[in-house]
């Protein structure tokens, strides 16, 4: 009897527990085990570090940890990055849980990064590049202020517009020239991609409206040189760019009765003064010989260049001279900087032209006319012509045109 009752006490006790759910049921075969989740990568934090002017690599590192030789060292086979700049950034790489960084990004450009990353033979560098898909579009813009102003607000980036500007920099000068209501229509490679804002690749066809004047510049590359013509294969380059700043304001034109203003009295004024910042590039408008770099009196920090036929040119006030005297220089060449020295009252350029050793007017003086497209070049420009020169009118689908692999942009 007692060994039945254990039995009937046992019994009562699993049913029990198999109503209240504690217990498994004996029939249902036992869970399978889950898999094991998934190994999560820590957490990555990217702090930026100030690279001040001056620095160096070896500064810039200091008591991170790494060490700017072997950095350099492993980084060389990309970028010698004992060249950091100041406008370029730079950040370390933390991960959750190390105290010291893993590693290192510097931005070489707007589609290129270094990274130096540790592992278990030291330091390893590679460079991530952002892929970008191609299509050709065209655009249209109508300018109320100026380029610079109208073309930003229109989404167009800043160094798209400097491209705009260099394709017509024989033809005007955008800093006297351009007008109010100018068009520009644009058939171009449009390259986009994920997360990034578009930016434009080829410039295909450019036309430009300035009053009753119309350019039309076609693009042309012959080997890996890219250069504009005009549709009936007129050259647009010429010896002599339009002015010695991409981008600025006339202040004083020339004049040779003009009102000094430091002296207070009418003294002939026989340049052009172009307003821009301390520290804007100066470009020489031509090739030629430097024959005077430095001080002179009045016109301060002072670069005068002969060019090849009657021509000279001149650049007064400025902050920095960056060429020596006897030295030659290419046409668009940086000679210095916009600066305030001499008798100036504020920061501006003074350029002044000599024709057969008299002053002319550069903004108005007819410069020399620039090369024809070479004639074995002609048939295959034409074939260009025809096939963008329509779609500035629209007459054409961007959509159909074929494209090419784009160019690199800086």
């Amino acid at each position: 009897m007692k060994r039945a009752a254990l039995g009937v006490t046992a019994a009562l006790a699993v049913a029990g527990a198999t109503y209240l759910g504690l217990a498994e049921d004996p029939v249902a075969p036992p869970p399978e085990l889950e898999a094991p989740l998934p190994q999560l990568e820590p957490d990555r934090v990217q702090i930026p570090v100030r690279i001040g002017r001056g620095s160096t690599l070896g500064s810039v590192l200091s008591g991170t940890g790494f060490g700017a030789s072997a950095v350099r060292s492993a980084a060389l086979e990309f970028y010698d990055l004992s060249n950091i700049r100041p406008d370029r950034e730079l950040s370390l790489v933390y991960v959750d849980g190390v105290a010291e960084p893993t590693g290192l990004s510097y931005v070489l450009d707007e589609d290129r990064t270094l990274h130096v990353e540790r592992d278990a033979d030291g330091l390893v560098a590679k460079v991530d590049e952002v892929v970008y898909e191609t299509a050709v579009d065209s655009y249209h813009m109508t300018l109320d202020s100026s380029l610079w102003a109208d073309g930003l607000e229109a989404g167009l980036r800043p160094i798209d517009l400097v491209r705009l500007a260099k394709v017509f920099e024989y033809e005007l000068d955008f800093n006297t020239e351009l007008k109010a209501g100018a068009t520009f229509d644009v058939v171009a490679e449009v390259l986009s991609a994920p997360g990034r804002k578009s930016k434009l690749g080829a410039l295909h066809a450019v036309r430009l409206v300035n009053g009753d004047k119309e350019i039309v510049a076609v693009r042309h590359v012959h080997g890996e040189e890219e250069t504009f013509f005009h549709p009936d294969g007129t050259g647009m380059r010429r010896p002599f760019l339009r002015s010695p700043l991409e981008f600025s304001r006339v202040t004083s034109g020339f004049n040779p009765k003009r009102f000094h203003p430091v002296l207070k009295k009418a003294r002939p004024h026989n340049g052009t003064d172009f307003g821009a910042p301390t520290g804007t590039p100066v470009r020489a408008v031509a090739s030629g010989t430097i024959t005077y770099a430095g001080r002179n009196g009045g016109h301060g920090n002072y670069v005068k260049i002969d060019h090849e036929g009657p021509y000279d040119t001149s650049y007064s006030h400025l902050s920095k001279i960056k060429v020596k005297n006897g030295s030659t220089v290419k046409q668009g060449e940086i000679i210095g900087l916009v600066g305030s020295t001499g008798m100036s009252t504020g920061p501006h350029l003074h350029y002044q032209m000599w024709k057969n050793g008299r002053y002319v007017d550069a903004m108005k003086e007819p410069l020399p006319s620039s090369t024809p497209i070479a004639k074995k070049d002609l048939t295959g420009f034409k074939e260009e012509v025809a096939k963008w020169v329509p779609m500035l009118d629209g007459s054409a689908e961007a959509d159909e045109a074929p494209t090419e692999e784009a160019p690199p942009t800086e």
